[in-house]
């Protein structure tokens, strides 16, 4: 009996000894690196937000935390779309290529988005948003209006300043802006557009390629059908490598596509060169 007790008071002690060396390892390991779409953000974002000390959340001077991962499984597209987290948000790469075919279903880079964050960097309502506005000058002398905020504007400005490099045949693809900054929410969703944050700019392109996923889904059973014709216009390629140079997204690469849409979302391109 002795002799159990002692093996049974070893093995306990044993058992303590090697809980608290695991304790204390644990304790003194090296913290694990922020997610690289974290680090993107933060990047892009730099004079508003940065990766707080846990590397789990962006942190604002106000004392604000937004964390990267909700730890919440969507149960389908649309519910992605209405709940994304930061991590959602950058979990699909935007492709800086000339795409050689359709997107993937549901494939949507940038189309996920985080709404408290673009409300807590750009505006928490209409006239907040509104206030940081300014007028760019575009190609057929009228102007966009565009947000100062994380140099928007400017960013846009670069934009406008190498597409006048472009031959006139090209120029005229972006000649007439259909659309920028508008408080509105997504058709048929109570998501908040991005031209409600001032950083989404749409032209009238020519008709061929003035498509839309929503329109063209109108009146067939089987949906929209992405339309890869689009793809073979080489000045149209040529209009989206420029704005995404500067870090604008384009809605063509989209499974939900949205050929005239541009976006400001440098993180996205930050991401992708990382």
């Amino acid at each position: 009996m002795r002799s159990f007790l002692t093996t049974t008071a070893v093995f306990l002690l044993m058992s303590f000894m090697l809980c608290l060396a695991a304790d204390v390892a644990g304790n003194t390991a090296e913290p694990q690196p922020a997610p690289l779409g974290l680090y993107a953000l933060a990047a892009a974002y730099a004079p508003y937000c940065r990766i707080c000390e846990e590397e789990k959340a962006l942190c604002w001077d106000d004392g604000t935390v937004l964390y990267y991962d909700d730890e919440i499984e969507k149960e389908s597209f649309e519910v992605l779309l209405d709940q994304a987290s930061l991590k959602d948000q950058m979990a699909q790469p935007y492709p800086r290529h000339w795409r050689d075919g359709a997107p993937g279903v549901n494939e949507d880079p940038g189309r996920i988005r985080n709404e408290s964050f673009f409300r807590k960097i750009y505006g928490e309502s209409a006239d907040a948003v509104r206030a940081q506005l300014t007028d760019v000058p575009w190609l057929n002398g009228t102007v966009i209006s565009f947000t100062r905020v994380n140099g928007a504007d400017q960013a846009l400005a670069r934009v406008r300043e190498k597409m006048m490099q472009l031959p006139p045949a090209a120029q005229r693809y972006i000649m007439n802006p259909s659309g920028s900054f508008n408080w509105r929410e997504i058709a048929g969703t109570r998501r908040l557009s991005m031209h409600s944050f001032g950083i989404a700019v749409d032209f009238q392109l020519p008709p061929r390629l003035y498509r839309y996923w929503l329109w063209d889904q109108k009146g067939t059973q089987e949906g929209s059908v992405y339309p890869e014709g689009i793809l073979s216009d080489d000045r149209l390629r040529c209009i989206v490598e420029i704005f995404e140079s500067e870090g604008f997204i384009w809605g063509g690469k989209w499974h939900h596509y949205d050929t005239m849409h541009f976006e400001y979302r440098p993180e996205l391109l930050i991401q992708e060169k990382r």
